[in-house]
């Protein structure tokens, strides 16, 4: 029989039946796999498959290709820490759905693993400030999930002149940097590049502009060239959670 036993982070759970759970996760050596987790109701098993929580996780089924079974304990919980912070909550929510529409099943993707465990670890962290910095996280955080399943953004130079300093835009076509110079008559058909991630600063921006820029070059290119190749089809939405936590934000302007 199969199984192996395996850190995991909890993506989305179905019920299944009157006592049945599907449960998908994200798992360190075994990538997203989905397995069935029975008399879900115990309380134990309720406050460990909340999504974002760090698992252990043993699967076994009789055959491989099976969905088999799950036994998860838990490791620790976020969703506890932030249950009042709705910003955080949507971003955690629509993270996992990114997760779960992209990753194709029983592939490992160790390294974003390893960034969404540690993306998580700073969304749970208490802000004194309140001045929610870590969105600048999540927005690099998109940006490595596009770079591990097929479309890198080069936007440390830029790509007509190679210079590294002055960069003000992104290219749609290429996803590399592009000088505010050599942009010309081509910049209304550019994105902006937000100060974080290396555009030129712009006095008077503010948090909030510069994550719906970072959100605006990530969503586009989910949907124009990863949504594109998977579907074949010119329908590209992506998650609702995920356009939700990018409205939460852009309401954040006014």
């Amino acid at each position: 029989m199969p199984e192996w036993n395996d850190v995991g982070i909890i993506l989305s759970t179905k019920k299944y039946g009157e006592k049945g759970l599907i449960v998908n996760i994200l798992s360190e050596s075994h990538g997203r796999h989905v397995g069935w987790v029975n008399n879900y109701k115990t309380k134990s098993i309720l406050a460990s498959v909340q999504p974002g929580n760090l698992v252990k996780v043993y699967w076994k089924a009789r055959l491989i290709e099976q969905m088999g079974n799950f036994k998860i304990e838990l490791i620790s919980s976020i969703s506890g820490k932030i249950f009042d912070e709705k910003l955080k909550l949507q971003a955690l929510i629509s993270l996992c759905s990114l997760l779960e529409k992209f990753l194709p099943e029983r592939q490992n993707y160790f390294e974003i693993f390893n960034a969404t465990k540690a993306f998580l670890k700073v969304l749970a962290m208490n802000e004194k400030l309140g001045n929610n910095q870590w969105l600048k996280g999540y927005v690099k955080w998109e940006i490595g999930l596009l770079s591990s399943i097929g479309f890198s953004l080069d936007l440390k130079q830029c790509a007509v002149t190679g210079q590294t300093n002055n960069l003000f835009y992104v290219s749609p076509k290429t996803g590399k940097a592009v000088s505010k110079d050599s942009a010309g008559k081509f910049a209304p058909n550019l994105f902006k590049l937000p100060f974080f991630l290396g555009g030129a600063e712009v006095i008077g921006t503010n948090l909030y502009e510069e994550i719906v820029m970072g959100l605006t070059i990530t969503s586009y290119f989910f949907k124009n060239k990863l949504l594109l190749s998977i579907n074949d089809t010119r329908i590209m939405n992506l998650p609702d959670p995920r356009d939700r936590f990018e409205n939460m934000i852009k309401k954040l302007l006014v």
